[in-house]
C-alpha cells in the first residue's frame, strides 16, 4: 500500500471511527425516552431474560446486522496493512461493547426494547462486516493482473450490480403491499398463490428494463474476462438471468406479496437484452475507446444508471421543501425504524451495492490525485445530488440513510481495490 495511502488511514482512523460511533448511537438510541423508575426497569429487565422472538425481530435482527456490519467494515478499513487477526479480534469487541452499552440504555427506556437477540446480532454483524472485507480484498488480488476491461475485474460490476438488482425484483421499490393472509410461512405462499393469475404475465414494469439491462452486460463482460467467448457469456447470462428472476419473483410468496409473471419476465428480458447488446458491442468498444478514454466513458454511462435507480418513477412533482425536510430526515435509519418488513432491510442494502463498483472504479481511475477524497468525489456528489433530486420527484423522500449507504458502499469498494494492490492508472477527470 502507497505511503500516502497509509498516512491518509492514519489521519482518518479516528475521525472515521467517531464518525461511524455517532451514526450507531444515533439509530440506535435517538427519542429513548427514559425512564429511571426501579418497578420499570425490572420488568424491562425480565423481559430482556425472557424475549419472545416474532417477525418483527427477524427483521430487527437483519437492520442490526447490517448497521454493524458497517462497523466492522470501518474498523478493518481503518486499520494498517498486517495486522488482519489483531484488527478483527478488536472489531469483534468493540462492537460487542458498544451494542452491550446500547442494549443497557435501552433498558431504561419505555420506547425502545432490549434483547439478547440485538446483543447476537450487532456482534455478529460485526464480525460479518470484518471479514467480508477481509474476504473482498483477497478475492480482487487474485484477479490482479488478469485480463480487464476497465482496470478492475468485471466481476466487481456484475457481482455487486447483480445484487442489487436481484434485491430491486424481490422487493421492489413500489410494491411492497402485502396480500391478506393467516399467519406463518404457510398462510402467505398460500395467499399468494392463490392471489397469482397468468394473466400477470401482461403486468410489464416498463421503468425496469434500463436498470435491469446493465446487469446482462456486466455479467457478460465478467465471463469474457474469466476466458469464455462472447457468445458462450451470452448464453450463460441469460440462462442465469432467467432463473435468477423467476427465483426472485416467486420470493415474494415468502412475503406474502403479489407474484406478477410479467415482472419477471420484463427483468429477464431485459438482462437478455444487455448480454446480446455487450456480446455485439463490446468487441468493438474495446477497439474504438483505449487508455483513459474507456474508464471515463464507462464512469459517466454508470454514474447515469445510478441517477436512473434514484430518479424512480420519473415523475416530477414540487412539494413544500419545509415540509419535507422534518426532525428526522438527518437521523439514520430513522425513517425505516417504524417498518416491519424486509423493504427497510433491502432499501439500505441495494444503494450499498450499486455504488460498491463505482468507489472500485474510482480507485484506479480516480477523479483527481490531489486530497485524500479526491478520487472519490464523483460518488459523493452523485449521492447528494441525487438525494436532493427526491425533493421533487413523485412518492420519494429525502432521508440522509441513502447518502451515507452509498458513499459508505463506494468507499468500501475504493478500499477493497487499492488493500488488494491495484494502483492509479491515470485520472478520470479530465478529456
Amino acid at each position: 500500500m502507497p505511503e500516502s495511502i497509509k498516512t491518509h488511514l492514519s489521519r482518518a482512523r479516528l475521525p472515521a471511527r467517531l464518525a461511524y460511533l455517532g451514526i450507531l448511537l444515533l439509530a440506535t438510541l435517538s427519542r429513548l425516552a427514559l425512564d429511571l423508575d426501579p418497578s420499570h426497569l425490572g420488568e424491562r429487565l425480565t423481559q430482556f431474560f425472557h424475549p419472545e422472538i416474532g417477525g418483527r425481530d427477524a427483521v430487527d435482527g437483519l437492520r442490526n446486522l447490517a448497521l454493524f456490519a458497517g462497523w466492522g467494515a470501518v474498523w478493518m478499513i481503518t486499520t494498517g496493512p498486517g495486522r488482519v487477526t489483531s484488527a478483527l479480534v478488536q472489531a469483534t469487541l468493540t462492537g460487542a461493547a458498544i451494542s452491550l452499552f446500547v442494549e443497557t440504555a435501552q433498558l431504561f427506556s419505555p420506547v425502545r426494547n432490549a434483547s439478547p437477540l440485538d446483543l447476537l446480532t450487532n456482534t455478529v454483524g460485526t464480525i460479518g462486516g470484518a471479514l467480508g472485507l477481509v474476504l473482498l480484498v483477497r478475492l480482487a488480488s487474485t484477479r490482479r493482473g488478469a485480463k480487464s476491461f476497465v482496470g478492475i475485474p468485471a466481476l466487481t460490476f456484475a457481482g455487486a450490480y447483480g445484487i442489487a438488482c436481484a434485491l430491486e425484483a424481490w422487493v421492489p421499490l413500489f410494491r411492497q403491499t402485502e396480500l391478506p393472509h393467516q399467519s406463518g410461512l404457510a398462510g402467505r405462499w398460500h395467499a399468494s398463490l392463490t392471489h397469482f393469475t397468468w394473466q400477470s404475465v401482461l403486468d410489464w414494469p416498463i421503468e425496469d428494463l434500463l436498470l435491469f439491462l446493465p446487469a446482462g452486460a456486466f455479467a457478460v463482460a465478467a465471463f469474457s474476462e474469466s476466458g469464455r467467448s462472447y457468445a458462450s457469456a451470452r448464453t450463460r447470462t441469460i440462462a442465469w438471468g432467467f432463473l435468477i428472476c423467476v427465483l426472485a419473483e416467486l420470493g415474494h410468496g415468502l412475503l406474502g406479496q403479489e407474484i406478477v409473471a410479467g415482472s419477471a419476465l420484463v427483468h429477464a428480458l431485459s438482462i437478455a437484452i444487455g448480454a446480446g447488446a455487450a456480446e455485439r458491442l463490446l468487441p468493438t468498444l474495446t477497439q474504438m475507446f483505449r487508455g483513459s478514454a474507456r474508464p471515463r466513458l464507462f464512469l459517466r454511462t454508470y454514474m447515469l444508471v445510478i441517477a436512473l435507480w434514484a430518479l424512480r418513477p420519473y415523475i416530477p412533482e414540487l412539494k413544500p421543501i419545509a415540509q419535507q425536510l422534518t426532525t428526522t430526515w438527518w437521523i439514520p435509519l430513522e425513517s425505516l425504524g417504524m417498518r416491519v418488513d424486509v423493504f427497510s432491510v433491502v432499501d439500505v442494502a441495494a444503494p450499498f451495492f450499486l455504488y460498491f463498483p463505482l468507489g472500485a472504479l474510482l480507485a484506479v481511475w480516480p477523479f483527481r490525485n490531489r486530497g485524500w477524497l479526491g478520487g472519490l468525489w464523483p460518488a459523493v456528489w452523485l449521492a447528494l445530488a441525487t438525494e436532493a433530486s427526491q425533493l421533487v420527484i413523485a412518492e420519494r423522500l429525502v432521508d440522509i440513510t441513502d447518502p451515507l449507504v452509498q458513499i459508505a458502499g463506494a468507499l468500501i469498494g475504493w478500499t477493497v481495490i487499492r488493500r488488494a494492490g491495484y494502483t492509479s492508472y491515470g485520472t478520470s477527470g479530465s478529456s
